[in-house]
C-alpha cells in the first residue's frame, strides 16, 4: 500500500500509557491485539466496499481510517458494523482456546467490542445511531437524542466504575461524557 500516511496522535500515546499503567505488558497486548482484531474488521469491510484506503490515524479515540471513495449510508453502516463484529468474533475464538492469556485477551476485546457500540460519538456505535437518527429525524433532534443518550452511557459507565472501584471504568465515562458533549474534542 504505497503512500499509505500513517500518524500516531500523542493523545492514542496517552492512552496507551494509561492501558498500560492499569494492568502492566498484559493489558496492553491483549488491548492492541483486540484493537488489530477490531480494525482489520473495519478494513475487510473496506475493501470488499472497493473503498481506497488513505491513510490511518491513530487517536485517543482510536483509530481513524482516511478512506477514498462514495459510499452510501448502508455501506457505511456495513462498514461501522465490521469492527464490532470481528471484534466480537476474535473474542470468541480467544476464549475457545482455553490459553489464559487468550481468554484475558478475549474478554477484553469483548468489552472493547460492547464498548464501542455504545451510542456515543465518534465510537462506531454513535455513528450507527446516528445514521439511524438522522433518518427518523431533523438533523438537530438527532444530535440532540445522540448527545442526551451518550450522557446517559457516558454517567452509566462512571456509576459502574465508582461501584466495582475501578478507575480505569470511572475514567472511561467521564471521557466518553466529554465525546458526547463537546465534539470539537473528537
Amino acid at each position: 500500500m504505497a503512500g499509505l500516511e500513517l500518524t500516531v496522535s500523542p493523545g492514542f500515546l496517552l492512552l496507551a500509557a494509561a492501558v498500560y499503567f492499569a494492568g502492566g505488558v498484559g493489558a496492553l497486548a491483549a488491548f492492541w491485539a483486540a484493537a488489530l482484531a477490531h480494525e482489520l474488521g473495519h478494513l475487510a469491510a473496506m475493501f470488499m466496499a472497493g473503498v481506497t484506503i488513505r491513510g490511518i490515524r491513530v487517536t485517543a479515540c482510536g483509530p481513524v481510517i482516511e478512506y477514498g471513495g462514495a459510499l452510501d449510508r448502508r455501506q457505511e453502516a456495513g462498514i461501522l458494523a465490521a469492527g464490532p463484529v470481528a471484534g466480537l468474533l476474535f473474542a470468541v475464538l480467544c476464549f475457545v482456546t482455553d490459553v489464559p492469556f487468550l481468554c484475558y485477551t478475549g474478554a477484553i476485546a469483548l468489552l472493547a467490542a460492547l464498548f464501542n457500540l455504545l451510542p456515543v460519538l465518534p465510537m462506531d456505535g454513535g455513528r450507527l445511531a446516528q445514521y439511524a437518527l438522522e433518518t427518523a429525524l431533523p438533523e438537530r433532534t438527532a444530535a440532540a437524542v445522540l448527545r442526551f443518550t451518550g450522557t446517559l452511557c457516558a454517567l452509566g459507565v462512571l456509576a459502574t466504575g465508582v461501584c466495582i472501584r475501578s478507575i480505569a471504568a470511572a475514567a472511561a465515562g467521564i471521557w466518553m461524557g466529554m465525546l458526547a458533549n463537546f465534539p470539537e474534542m473528537r
